[in-house]
């Protein structure tokens, strides 16, 4: 596959949801953005707390407005707090989401590197919201970056 559709972004989404949680009463929201950081689509538990969706469309936001994902983000915010909480302000005032420091925001590629989009994941902890959306978007058939 080359190109992210509606129809691939709710494979991701649907293969994410699907994913090993590490705690029966873990929920989850997924949200696939493309590659300008536009909501492309959004699922989220029955039962999961509302907020998570914002947050899993900050993560996949996060991705594309700062180039990396946000696993790097969250080691720039460890070394250098106040750039990046200025940053953040600006980020969310001016684009309307704040970046977010914590993994589960993915970059999605195709077999050339290219950036499609990319994928947030929120409920679990960081490392599962991460392997989450990387099995979403391997799912889908492109390649995940979390790097």
């Amino acid at each position: 596959m080359t190109d992210l559709t509606l129809e691939t972004a709710q494979i991701i989404i649907t293969s994410a949801l699907a994913g090993g949680r590490t705690g029966p009463a873990r929920r989850i929201a997924v949200a696939v953005c493309d590659a300008g950081g536009h909501p492309l689509a959004l699922g989220r538990e029955e039962d999961a707390a509302p907020l998570l969706a914002h947050i899993a469309q900050a993560k996949a936001f996060t991705c594309i407005a700062y180039g990396k994902s946000t696993d790097a983000v969250r080691e720039w915010a460890e070394e250098t707090p106040i750039w990046f909480h200025g940053v953040a302000r600006v980020a969310e005032q001016r684009m309307g989401l704040p970046l977010i420091g914590s993994k589960g925001g993915v970059y999605i590629r195709d077999d050339n590197g290219r950036v499609l989009g990319a994928v947030g994941v929120a409920g679990e902890a960081g490392e599962q919201d991460e392997k989450l959306a990387a099995a979403g978007i391997e799912a889908a058939g492109f390649v995940a970056d979390a790097g």
